[in-house]
């Protein structure tokens, strides 16, 4: 139990005793309350740092999440939140280590490996980034934007035929996907 909880206990146990002093029930009741509170578990903070994250707070987001790994420190899903947070807050290079971490804990989930391979990108690791995204394109060849993101990554790399082969394939399972639309016909009309 961290300090500040057995600190604000201890001053609703005094308050307490003043009220019973006094027979003010109500007061007793909250104050009851107050005493038997407990601090959250990593669960509840990861929850509430996803509602921040969702509201596009990550500052408020990371505190919690860096309490819930201190009692859950091999938590991948904590892990996964705090790189989110970081990366949100433009600290790429700490975000990719909570990413590593996450994907060592797991070299199959795809959350973790999906922004891992974006925090690579965002770092100009280009090419450990095609790593992570050929990867993830063996283990999950049907997810969602996959093949496009690929297909980002080998376009900033040059590799335009390899960029217009994975398009095409994230198209065959996406037709209306804009952003692949336009990339495939810029690469097309060069």
């Amino acid at each position: 139990m961290n300090k500040f909880v057995t600190l604000y206990q201890n001053m609703a146990l005094f308050w307490w005793q003043i009220a019973d002093a006094s027979g003010d029930r109500k007061m007793l009741r909250k104050l009851t309350e107050l005493i038997k509170r407990k601090e959250p578990t990593a669960e509840e903070m990861r929850r509430k740092a996803l509602r921040f994250l969702k509201r596009g707070k990550p500052h408020l987001a990371l505190t919690l999440l860096e309490k819930s790994l201190e009692l859950e420190p091999s938590s991948i899903e904590g892990h996964i939140n705090a790189g989110v947070a970081l990366y949100l807050m433009q600290k790429h290079e700490e975000a990719l280590k909570h990413f590593q971490f996450a994907a060592a804990l797991d070299p199959q989930n795809a959350t973790a490996l999906i922004n891992l391979a974006a925090t690579l990108d965002a770092l100009g690791q280009i090419d450990e980034a095609l790593s992570v995204l050929r990867k993830l394109v063996s283990l999950f060849p049907n997810m969602p934007d996959v093949h496009y993101n690929l297909a980002v990554a080998l376009a900033k790399k040059g590799l335009k035929e390899e960029a217009v082969l994975e398009l095409r394939t994230e198209l065959e399972r996406n037709p209306s996907h804009p952003h692949a639309l336009k990339l495939l016909q810029r690469l097309i009309s060069r």
